[in-house]
């Protein structure tokens, strides 16, 4: 720290709050007294090149005017791991890799995985990170994460998990018709129970699935039973034990379509059934009389070219999906089929009606076909 007032003093300017306290997060003020509890800022991000912190030349008079831990005599930066000088500019001192920045023994530091603790609550909040994410706890209902790629030691409940990489979630899945998890690469998990799982690459779940939502863009593998529920994907779906829950339960596969592409045209149909309601809902208020007209003729007009957008984009994506068609993708079950199951390869369907076992579904001369055993 600064001492001897002859010689010309340097205040340390940060970037991000020297002062930063994970452990003691306040929820922010957002509009006429209203209070966020999800979203504490939970962490620092800075990327790769951000300038951390940047010495400043003051008045020796000047001084009390400074936080006086951050008054040096030399310019000497308390640099610790994975920061520098920067060689632009030696005043200031940047980041050499994703992470956060804080202070590490009176150093600063960015580190790139971040280890959460405990579970994602109320005493966290919403959690956004640059780099790698562990979270020791269970990301609990109605909380959001999302992070390079994540590890998550214990249960995913009805929250938004969002990796740009892989995703490990070690407890398990229990969405409650809530739970998101969108996943870049890989996804792994040793159960899944009502829950929209979208994965770019390839999809594991190492026991049963229950009533939820799967896509996946090159295979996707249950190792245990599937019961009910959409499962998409562009290549293979592969369930080992058993495959439905029989009549009183409606197991939906599909394949051979891309199946992200696939979930954006269920989307775009959902947005374009609404529209159809809202224009009919215009339509009928329009016809009790001039001043009704005058309020939704401009909200019908506007429902309708957004209704012609969304159509032109469905056919789009109906034709790019036609055109990338798998034709190699196939169902394997080792195990047993149940009755209740759909099943549809590009643009063919077949319908179970009794019970199977052993039985690879697969598409040729556009239908679909059965060979056992699965695994030949």
């Amino acid at each position: 720290p600064f001492c001897h007032l002859k010689i010309m003093p340097y205040y340390l300017h940060h970037y991000f709050d020297p002062y930063f306290d994970f452990q003691n997060l306040k929820p922010r003020e957002i509009e006429s007294g209203k209070v966020d509890h999800y979203n504490l800022g939970y962490v620092q991000n800075v990327i790769y090149g951000q300038v951390l912190a940047e010495w400043k030349e003051i008045a020796p008079e000047e001084v009390d005017q400074y936080d006086q831990n951050f008054i040096y005599e030399q310019k000497k930066f308390p640099i610790g791991p994975n920061c520098a000088v920067n060689p632009q500019n030696e005043n200031q001192l940047i980041a050499l890799a994703n992470g956060y920045v804080f202070y590490y023994e009176g150093k600063i530091a960015v580190k790139t995985v971040l280890n959460v603790r405990r579970d994602v609550d109320f005493h966290t909040g919403n959690i956004f990170f640059v780099g790698d994410m562990i979270v020791h706890g269970t990301v609990r209902s109605g909380f959001e994460i999302r992070a390079n790629n994540i590890r998550i030691k214990e249960l995913v409940e009805g929250a938004i998990v969002e990796a740009g990489g892989s995703m490990v979630i070690e407890g398990g899945i229990k969405g409650s018709d809530q739970g998101i998890i969108k996943v870049g690469e890989n996804l792994r998990s040793p159960f899944c129970e009502k829950a929209e799982l979208i994965v770019h690459n390839k999809l594991i779940i190492d026991g049963v699935c229950l009533h939820s939502t799967l896509y996946a863009g090159t295979y996707i593998m249950i190792k245990g039973k599937l019961t009910g529920g959409r499962v998409c994907s562009s290549g293979t779906i592969y369930i080992e034990k058993q495959l439905g829950g029989g009549l009183g339960t409606q197991t939906s596969l599909i394949l051979g379509y891309d199946a992200i592409l696939y979930r954006h045209v269920q989307e775009i149909e959902q947005s374009i059934e609404e529209l159809k309601r809202n224009i009919f809902h215009f339509q009928g208020m329009m016809r009790k009389g001039k001043e009704y007209e005058e309020e939704f003729a401009p909200q019908l007009e506007l429902a309708e070219k957004k209704l012609e957008v969304y159509s032109k984009k469905r056919e789009e994506l109906w034709s790019k999906m036609e055109g990338g068609f798998n034709r190699k993708a196939r169902v394997i079950c080792p195990g047993e089929i149940k009755p209740g199951v759909e099943i549809s390869i590009g643009p063919a369907f077949y319908n179970v009606d009794d019970f199977m076992q052993d039985v690879c579904f697969y598409f040729e001369n556009d239908e679909i076909r059965m060979k056992s055993p699965a695994l030949s």
